[in-house]
């Protein structure tokens, strides 16, 4: 096994055309790639592209009710690319047009992605440090960026991206951070909801907790996904939002840990966890990671985050995947690491780390 070259360091600056244009121009090689991921992917479960954009093409309307400067952005996206803007569209709504397809039940795959962060209360430093491993198609890593905003208006972002989406896990310079995971529930995918990029990167458009939070319990979702937002300051919170309904943790013992099963006893209560029918494994990952950080309560660091993440207990079903073949071929992997300190203005990635690997810093500077 090789080590793998850093997620390159995407700058884009503006108002929503020129941040999209800048966008894709500057990631086009990788923009492509995203494309003919997904357009592989959806072909091999019976779906043309030509499909798939119209699909996409439905989504526009709600999108730019809700977030005009997204559709802007996009459109942008795909002029700087030189691709049609459905394109972008299908590829920001890729997890609705992979599993929410009405004319059949929604394929269940080896998702995983394990998120946590410590107070500073808990840390070294007394910074707040928020982090997790993302795990989805190991060849998106070659697709994978840095995405560095500089809006005309409103907090720069630092966000980790598969190129030509608008969001994912990432911090703003105001100390809003953000990680996301799956999670799914019984309630998935009766309604048409905003894409999940969408709702992240206007979650990392806010200066504060309170309204960063506000687009989660606001948003209308089609699926449900997990979303841990902290502020440097140092309060956190995870919400289990669903199509239905917003379930809320607060931290315990200065930690907030969580894979891909609901943990709120509301939650637990009240739904069907689906997301467990393929992922156990979720039950000890979030106890492994949580384990470690509580022996090094008061003096965690960058490294000892790194360190939980890289737990290989029932390898390959671990916290730090190896690549595992799924029924259509398709292989899932702990794709990246991702630890941020918002209050240093700070974010550490590693390309496929259960291999040799490195991690690389980047910040606001």
């Amino acid at each position: 096994m090789t080590e793998h070259a850093a997620f390159p360091l995407i700058d884009i600056a503006g108002d929503a055309a020129t941040r999209g244009r800048m966008y894709g121009e500057r990631a086009r090689d990788r923009i492509l790639r995203t494309i003919e991921i997904y357009r592989t992917a959806l072909a091999a479960d019976g779906v043309d592209w030509d499909v798939a954009r119209s699909m996409a093409k439905d989504f526009r309307p709600s999108i730019e009710a809700i977030y005009p400067d997204a559709v802007i952005e996009m459109d942008g996206i795909a002029e700087g690319a030189g691709v049609d803007p459905l394109d972008i569209v299908a590829i920001n709504a890729r997890t609705e047009l992979l599993y929410g397809r009405p004319d059949e039940a929604a394929p269940l795959e080896k998702d995983g992605c394990t998120a946590a962060l410590a107070m500073p209360e808990a840390t070294a430093e007394g910074r707040l440090l928020h982090g997790q491993n993302w795990d989805w198609r190991d060849e998106c890593c070659d697709t994978a960026i840095m995405l560095r905003i500089t809006p005309d208006k409103g907090p720069r972002i630092l966000t980790f991206v598969e190129a030509g989406l608008l969001g994912r896990c990432g911090m703003n310079d105001a100390g809003i951070a953000l990680t996301g995971n799956y999670i799914r529930c019984e309630h998935d995918y009766p309604r048409r909801g905003t894409p999940a990029p969408m709702i992240r990167r206007a979650i990392l458009m806010k200066d504060n907790l309170a309204d960063a939070m506000n687009v989660v319990f606001n948003a209308k979702l089609s699926f449900s996904n997990n979303m841990m937002i902290s502020a440097a300051e140092g309060e956190a919170f995870d919400l289990e939002a669903t199509p239905v309904e917003v379930f809320w943790i607060a931290p315990e013992n200065d930690l907030l840990v969580h894979a891909n099963h609901f943990i709120s006893p509301a939650a637990q209560a009240k739904l069907r966890d689906v997301s467990l029918l393929e992922n156990t494994d979720s039950l000890y990952r979030d106890q492994r990671v949580r384990r470690h950080l509580t022996r090094h309560h008061g003096a965690i660091t960058p490294q000892t985050m790194i360190e939980a993440f890289q737990d290989r207990f029932a390898a390959p079903q671990a916290v730090c995947r190896t690549p595992v073949h799924g029924p259509g071929g398709d292989s899932s992997s702990t794709v990246a690491t991702i630890i941020m300190d918002a209050g240093a203005g700070k974010m550490w990635a590693a390309p496929r780390p259960y291999g040799p690997h490195h991690f690389t810093e980047y910040s606001f500077d």
